[in-house]
């Protein structure tokens, strides 16, 4: 099937999507499974995860959002291939969000498998010394980016939040740019794409033609880019780069973290890069028009639901997007910037 130049390779994947329900289990290629994986109350619905196995060896990538149901698919797919959950060696996860690595312990521990991320996929947020003073330290970000008073405990992370992150796994193993992996028979190499997450990473099969690409490149929808709390203080400008390194390899097979599988990751890195320019285009335009902080300007802005749809979580992403393009402008030596922004290099606490 061919979709706007794309040519879609998952059909199942994408008529589920449309019709707003799971995929089915998928044998992407040999010694390679695709599996969706609930993410209970999300727009997303699901992570779609992959099991790569063969007689000596299973490794799963990006295991999901840990739930009893996410944990049920996944143990019934392990075992249509005649796996057990004891006897998974090995747990890789694109990047340290929760939809992606939120099972990881529950797997690793029932296995007693290892699990791996990218090098520089830190915990930064969830490292967090006193929970309160992480709380408040948050809510004066919130502030510092024009948030207006009432709205500050909507967007702010909160104490049940920090816990939910700091039960994700520490990694046993890092993943280096360029590294080679082996992998249930796979020859896999590592690929540092950040940008949507500063360790996130790509994992290539040569061989078969390819690439599991996690959050970095979907086929429709355009992963958030952030100016997160502490760490990469340039997002944007990383996954342009990481965006221009994929699109080499335009002829592999792209099997996506969510959504379907797909080939044409050159024009859709393209397209994905256009899309990043036009948006920051949009953002200098309001500040020009006199937009003074972050949330001044993500008013101005246009959201595919309209700016009165985005609360809570879907309110703080759109926010942290935009200070990430306005980061980008202040970076490019193209605006001054407002406040609440990083002053340079390094971790920042404003």
């Amino acid at each position: 099937m061919q979709t706007e130049g794309l040519v879609i390779t998952g059909t199942a994947q994408r008529t589920a999507w449309v019709n707003n329900v799971h995929p089915p289990v998928e044998h992407v290629a040999a010694g390679v499974l695709s599996v969706p994986v609930v993410f209970p109350r999300h727009p997303m619905r699901y992570t779609l995860s992959y099991i790569l196995s063969d007689d000596s060896q299973c490794v799963v990538v990006d295991p999901g959002f840990d739930s009893d149901q996410g944990h049920r698919q996944l143990v019934k797919a392990l075992a249509s291939l005649g796996i057990g959950p004891n006897e998974v060696t090995g747990v890789i996860a694109t990047h340290h969000h929760i939809d992606h690595l939120g099972m990881a312990r529950r797997v690793a521990d029932q296995a007693g498998a290892w699990i791996a991320l990218g090098t520089d996929e830190r915990r930064y947020i969830s490292a967090y010394e006193d929970e309160q003073s992480e709380v408040r330290l948050d809510q004066n970000r919130m502030r510092a980016w024009g948030v207006p008073e009432v709205t500050v405990p909507e967007v702010a992370i909160t104490a049940r939040g920090l816990r939910r992150m700091r039960n994700l796994p520490d990694p046993d193993y890092r993943l280096a740019d360029g590294q080679g992996l082996q992998v249930a028979g796979r020859d896999i190499r590592i690929m540092a794409t950040p940008g949507h997450t500063p360790g996130h990473i790509c994992l290539w099969d040569d061989a078969a033609e390819l690439v599991l690409s996690g959050d970095h490149v979907l086929p429709r929808i355009t992963p958030n880019v952030s100016l997160a709390i502490r760490g990469e203080t340039d997002p944007l400008r990383r996954n342009l780069d990481s965006l221009r390194r994929v699109a080499l390899n335009d002829h592999y097979e792209v099997c996506p973290a969510h959504e379907y599988r797909f080939r044409g990751l050159a024009q859709r890195a393209e397209e994905l890069e256009r899309h990043s320019q036009e948006r920051t285009g949009e953002v200098h335009s309001a500040l020009e028009s006199g937009a003074a902080s972050v949330y001044e300007t993500a008013r101005k802005l246009t959201w595919s639901r309209g700016w009165e749809s985005l609360q809570h979580i879907s309110l703080r992403l759109a926010l942290s997007e935009t200070a990430a393009h306005i980061q980008y402008l202040v970076t490019s030596g193209a605006h001054g910037g407002v406040p609440g922004l990083p002053p340079g290099q390094g971790d920042f606490s404003t």
